[in-house]
């Protein structure tokens, strides 16, 4: 385990050496547009074309958008508003094995209120590809299995703070699906394994806008790391705090 520490060590200045971060921008009358993502995104070159893809297709859909709201305003003879888009990716934590990303976007498209949202990316260096989070363990369904319980506790406890007891039903009552989360492992200490797991339900999963999101941290678990295939369990440790 020390050794492939070290070998991190080793690795990680030479990655950051080799790269920038990347960030693709517009600034027009119709649209503010910023796409940026880190360097340790950018070392890997199937991943950074990935991103800028992903940049391309978001600054496409922005600039259609706001020329149909622009067409919408005159036709109305009122005001323009006008629009922009911004998302971050920031590194939540690696392994010689993994790259986890976490990502924060917001949007106003000519609305009540700009939109807010997150999206998480967690790469394979070895597969050369973006894995989820259930494919790290050895059985279907034992990510849910050992975190489900721990996860809506948790949530629980924050929506009854927020709420200052008050219940609600229905979804807003309701433990969210995974299926509806974003999922990402995160490296607290920074020493190259993961020991935390963030849980990010976006305005509407969880609670109304007023909310905002809940972003939920579990700590990594020997149970955890017990249930992953054997080939990821050294970019995981228990989390001490």
């Amino acid at each position: 385990m020390k050794r492939g520490i070290a070998l991190l060590a080793l690795l990680l200045p030479a990655m950051a050496l080799a790269a920038t971060t990347h960030k693709v921008a517009r600034n027009t009358p119709l649209l503010e547009f910023t796409y940026e993502w880190p360097t340790e995104a950018v070392a890997i070159p199937a991943l950074d074309l990935r991103l800028y893809n992903a940049a391309k297709t978001a600054l496409a859909k922005a600039q259609q958008y706001a020329a149909e709201d622009k067409k919408l305003t005159v036709d109305q003879k009122r005001d323009f508003d006008g629009h922009y888009y911004s998302m971050m990716w920031s590194t939540s934590g690696q392994s010689i094995r993994l790259l986890s990303l976490e990502g924060a976007y917001e949007a106003y498209t000519g609305g009540a209120h700009p939109s807010h949202g997150s999206e998480v990316l967690l790469w394979d260096r070895k597969l050369n590809r973006p894995v989820d989070m259930n494919a790290l363990f050895s059985k279907a369904g034992a990510f849910a299995a050992v975190t489900r319980a721990a996860y809506c506790k948790a949530l629980n406890a924050e929506r009854e703070q927020r709420r200052d007891g008050e219940k609600m039903d229905g979804d807003f009552g309701a433990c969210p699906k995974y299926a509806e989360l974003e999922i990402a492992p995160f490296d607290n200490n920074k020493n190259g394994r993961f020991d935390r797991i963030h849980f990010v339900a976006d305005e509407y999963v969880a609670g109304p806008y007023v909310e905002g999101p809940y972003e939920t941290p579990l700590p990594v678990t020997a149970q955890l790391i017990a249930a992953l295939k054997p080939e990821y369990r050294s970019s995981f440790e228990v989390y001490r705090q």
